[in-house]
């Protein structure tokens, strides 16, 4: 067939490399553009992102996408704190037949463990519609779900599985996102990704659906949080000069109890200054450069170690959503798991 027509939803830090990559593609076609901020309304797709105009005007009119037609909704919305939001935002177009796939509202990633309230008005609107959703993201996500399942596939008699994801997020922009974990703030304070349904909705559901790959049962889920600040200024895309005492460095850990014992633990560490929190996991791919970095520990009969590191501190979450389109599209209908899928490849070569 010819090229699938996309409509992209979201044009924040990671929706615009997004929409690049689509409009990159050779299999996508980049058909509509939606996007929330009054002054970007109007102006050209390619334009937004960087990129030379590709005529298409990007449009705060959700119907007039919808009129569009498309094969798919890539939807790079941020849905943290507005999970209800985005659910009215997708629906729509899954009853009309349009599949969509998604880096957002981490309730979809293991539907099973996710809120009912959120995950059945989806799926109904899939099966009414015939369509497809996915929600691929990279942590939690991609990186804690089919990587993760491809190393413990190589493994026997584990003992315990240990994830971390570290971040050096100060060239990062999405400020929303910074104050949700507390940045720039007082470090004895607990942030909202702490003591909202956000954080669990994104990593308990995590550490629930590993448990069901490996077959467990799982007792209990415990977490901690902890914050840490530097004596020097730090100078930062998200809040200009980062003074000394506000939280400059984040640690999340969730562990899930199984077999009476913590077995899988996740911990998230972010850091605005490569520097912060020393003693913490820390980067040996990655020293002193900005990127993304994911660690996989197991222990038993075959330990494993390893490390992954992405640099140039372009996140692989809107990368991955974009290389699934195609296969979202040709799926059965429904709510999609990423074992539902096979390994999809990218198509882009420099």
């Amino acid at each position: 067939m010819g090229k699938y027509r996309i409509v992209a939803w979201g044009t924040g830090y990671l929706g615009k490399h997004g929409v690049s990559q689509i409009i990159e593609d050779p299999a996508l076609d980049l058909v509509g553009l939606k996007v929330a901020s009054p002054e970007k309304v109007g102006r050209d797709a390619g334009e937004i992102v960087g990129r030379a105009p590709v005529g298409v005007i990007a449009t705060d009119d959700e119907a007039a996408l919808l009129a569009l037609k498309p094969d798919c909704v890539a939807y790079f919305a941020n849905t943290a704190g507005r999970d209800a939001d985005a659910v009215r935002e997708m629906a729509p177009f899954l009853e009309a037949g349009i599949n969509v796939c998604t880096i957002s509202h981490f309730d979809m990633q293991y539907p099973r463990h996710g809120q009912k309230a959120f995950v059945e008005p989806l799926a109904e609107a899939a099966q009414r519609g015939g369509s497809s959703i996915l929600l691929t993201g990279e942590e939690p996500g991609f990186a804690f779900g089919q990587h993760l399942f491809a190393i413990l596939s190589t493994c026997r008699g584990i003992e315990t599985v240990r994830f971390v994801e570290m971040s050096d997020v100060q060239q990062y922009g999405g400020r929303d996102s910074l104050d949700m974990y507390g940045f720039n703030g007082d470090p004895a304070r607990m942030p909202p990704m702490f003591t909202s349904h956000t954080g669990a909705s994104w990593h308990i559901g995590t550490l629930l659906g590993i448990a069901d790959f490996l077959g467990l049962a799982v007792e209990d889920v415990t977490q901690t949080w902890e914050n840490q600040a530097v004596d020097y200024p730090i100078e930062t895309a998200a809040y200009g000069t980062l003074a000394p005492g506000r939280t400059a460095a984040t640690r999340w850990t969730v562990t899930a109890h199984a077999l009476g014992r913590p077995l899988l633990t996740y911990q998230k560490i972010l850091r605005m200054h490569h520097g912060a929190a020393p003693e913490w996991e820390s980067t040996q791919l990655g020293k002193g450069q900005p990127g993304v970095t994911h660690k996989i520990f197991v222990d038993g009969d075959t330990p494993v170690r390893e490390e992954l590191f992405r640099s140039k501190g372009i996140s692989a979450t809107p990368t991955i959503a974009v290389n699934a389109i195609p296969f979202v599209c040709e799926a059965r209908p429904g709510v999609l798991l990423q074992q539902d899928l096979p390994l999809f490849p990218p198509r882009i070569f420099k």
